[in-house]
């Protein structure tokens, strides 16, 4: 005997999985999206022979208002764009810069040596570059955020 499948049944299936997968990837993806009360902060990730290597764009921001917290698994980046209210009072017709605090926290695909981890702040750019490690016996680091043209020399830490 053949049972057959009410097509309400397999439309109900079709959608409930469907939600599901949004869900799912919705999730994995919050805080990329802003869906955690922060914006995104668009990074590339690479990695050479010996090193990994995260670039994000930071066109704004000031060393002092970022933070890299690194451990041999993961890296954090916290900071804070501040809003330009050096302008007058204007009735925005299209409001698309972000500003407020940012959080990415990004697992890496291999130990790193946290110990020389180095970060560079330049024309909007911050580069992080992390050799990698051959076991997972980094510590817990914050990494100074170097700035050059800098006269005083200054590093955030």
């Amino acid at each position: 005997m053949i049972k057959r499948i009410k097509p309400v049944t397999r439309t109900q299936r079709i959608e409930g999985e469907i939600q599901r997968l949004v869900s799912q990837a919705l999730s994995e993806r919050s805080e990329y999206l802003g869906l955690d009360g922060t914006w995104a902060l668009p990074l590339d990730v690479y990695e050479t022979e010996r090193t990994i290597v995260i670039e994000a764009e930071v066109p704004g921001i000031e060393a002092a208002d970022l933070r890299i917290s690194l451990d041999a698994s993961q890296v954090e980046i916290r900071g804070l764009k501040r809003e330009d209210l050096s302008g007058t009072r204007a009735s925005y017709l299209r409001l698309e810069r972000e500003s407020g605090l940012f959080r990415r926290a990004l697992p890496l695909p291999c130990a790193v040596e946290t110990g020389q981890a180095s970060a560079v702040l330049e024309n909007g750019v911050l580069t992080i570059v992390m050799p990698k490690a051959a076991s997972g016996s980094g510590r817990d680091k914050v990494v100074p955020i170097d700035r050059p043209g800098d006269p005083h020399g200054e590093s955030n830490g």
